[in-house]
């Protein structure tokens, strides 16, 4: 906040500027930025998230909470990347009590976005060997953000991105036979007796790598918010059972050893709820993430600086949405999946004993021509790509998975298709109930255009 004082002397009158920059007040229309990162990788011997959750023998990386804190006039936002699959509710809501308690950072401004990174803890039930070290989580996610906070310092921002064809999928694939869905790691897909023909796949991808980056006045990296849209799961943690970040993990090496030690990257998930790998837990997985990390090094090359002054600015808004109807599922469409319908009955009582409507948190934040909006849910590729449509602002992401966890959320198309991602318990949030949430995505980026 700049004021100005008049200060009597014995002969005259002269006005002296006096500069305060002091927790949320900086200069009108400087940019400030801070990053760090905090390692979290779980103790050995805790469950690892998946199918059969597997219990951890070794590391092959570390996983991180990864921070960054921007700031524009009074206006300050954190956006933190974590190296797990997924947050619950409480666990966020306890990291931002503790952020409020240290900074000058309000709830509505900070967003946690786990990366869905399948070499990582089993975060929603958690269970015995786990419950440990979730409950050290809220304090080293805000501690990295705190830091950040701390660290915070003039800086000058630059948007860059690649475009990758290369190393996702859309993972439903129709079957000629009903015309619906099977997801392309199933085991029947391969078998021609069972599945003599496919359709293709059901849907698109979302080839953008947004890297935005933040350099000091001296033109060093001081790090960079990266956004792509896959299933983070190249990892081998089948066979090995190593902890691993996966391939985010591999972008951020990638953008430290280009651009130096101090330069952090934070990592936020795309709409990836139908877009994976075409070939999960592999032994190259390094080689075959490296395509995404080569790719946010160039994005980062050739980014554009974006002129001052750039605003920052947020919103979020709880919103309440009906569950799914959980109760209406029939055995048949698991078994069509060829699995056992008792094999899904303790998820669909998840479903089922939840309430009628849930609150979850929607947000949108901008960096200068930059936006984010955010989805508590693994949301399919159509929806983010939805939401860049009707995004007021030339660059939009999608973070999905931010601050809560609500299980999958399908498309009207995808609904009709059946599939893996439509099983209660699996899926909680009605079809009503996931436009509802991207409508609020897209109205709250519509007020921060205009303010």
């Amino acid at each position: 906040m700049v004021l100005m004082r008049k200060v009597k002397s014995g002969f005259a009158l002269s006005a002296v500027l006096v500069l305060f920059v002091a927790g949320a007040e900086c200069v009108r229309g400087e940019l400030r930025a801070g990053f760090s990162q905090i390692e979290i990788t779980p103790p050995v011997g805790a469950i690892i998230t998946g199918p059969a959750g597997p219990v951890s023998t070794g590391i092959d990386d570390p996983l991180r909470a990864r921070a960054m804190v921007v700031q524009s006039g009074d206006r300050k936002l954190a956006i933190v990347g974590v190296d797990l699959v997924k947050i619950r509710r409480d666990l966020a809501d306890e990291t931002i009590a503790l952020v409020m308690q240290q900074t000058s950072l309000t709830r509505d401004a900070v967003l946690i976005c786990p990366s869905h990174n399948h070499s990582s803890p089993l975060i929603p039930m958690g269970g015995p060997k786990n419950q440990d070290y979730i409950a050290t989580l809220p304090k080293l996610i805000a501690d990295s953000i705190v830091q950040a906070d701390q660290a915070l310092q003039a800086a000058r921002l630059s948007i860059g991105r690649s475009l990758v064809y290369e190393g996702h999928c859309n993972r439903r694939v129709i079957a000629k036979a009903d015309g619906l869905a099977l997801n392309v790691w199933l085991k029947k897909v391969d078998d021609l007796n069972e599945v003599p023909q496919v359709l293709g796949t059901e849907g698109p991808i979302d080839p953008e790598l947004w890297v935005i980056r933040f350099d000091s006045l001296d033109g060093k990296m001081l790090g960079t918010l990266v956004n792509f849209t896959c299933h983070p799961c190249l990892h081998d943690r089948i066979e090995t059972h190593n902890w691993s970040a996966d391939f985010p993990g591999v972008i951020a090496e990638h953008i430290a050893q280009a651009y130096g030690e101090q330069a952090v990257s934070v990592f936020t998930q795309g709409a990836s709820g139908n877009i994976q790998p075409p070939v999960p837990w592999t032994a190259d997985w390094k080689q075959r993430s490296a395509v995404f990390a080569q790719a946010a090094v160039d994005a980062a090359r050739k980014a554009i600086p974006v002129k001052e002054p750039v605003v920052v600015d947020y919103m979020r808004r709880d919103v309440e949405v009906p569950r799914c109807d959980a109760e209406a599922q029939s055995d048949q469409t698991i078994a069509r999946l060829g699995w056992r319908p008792e094999s899904f009955e303790g998820a669909k009582r998840t479903a089922v004993a939840m309430p009628r409507t849930l609150s979850v948190p929607v947000s949108a934040a901008r960096i200068g021509p930059f936006a984010i909006a955010t989805n508590a849910g693994e949301l399919f590729v159509e929806w983010g790509i939805s939401v860049k449509k009707r995004s007021p602002f030339p660059h939009t992401i999608l973070s999905e998975l931010t601050n809560d966890w609500i299980g999958y959320e399908p498309t009207a198309q995808a609904f009709e298709h059946e599939g893996y991602e439509t099983l209660a318990g699996v899926n909680f949030v009605s079809l009503e109930g996931i436009q509802t949430l991207v409508d609020t995505a897209v109205e709250l980026l519509d007020h921060l255009s205009k303010k």
